[in-house]
């Protein structure tokens, strides 16, 4: 379970940041430390990826579905 959004949202929302990092058991430091980190390599090829995706169901207007995007990235 990825807590880290949920501590955010409730950090956006004006609510205790505290709170919402005892409940699961995540020290605040752990979170402030996360939040100021880059983003991992996974995550960078992962925004990689999704713009190329978009890219081509663009260029396609609108018209490719996931089977022919894949097909399309595999080549």
């Amino acid at each position: 379970m990825r807590v880290h959004p949920f501590i955010e949202a409730e950090k956006q929302g004006g609510r205790n940041v505290k709170r919402a990092c005892e409940l699961p058991k995540v020290s605040r430091a752990a979170f402030y430390a996360r939040r100021r980190s880059a983003l991992g390599p996974r995550a960078v090829r992962d925004g990689h990826l999704a713009a190329r995706i978009a890219e081509v169901h663009q260029h396609s207007r609108g018209t490719y579905g996931a089977p022919r995007i894949h097909a399309l990235l595999q080549r």
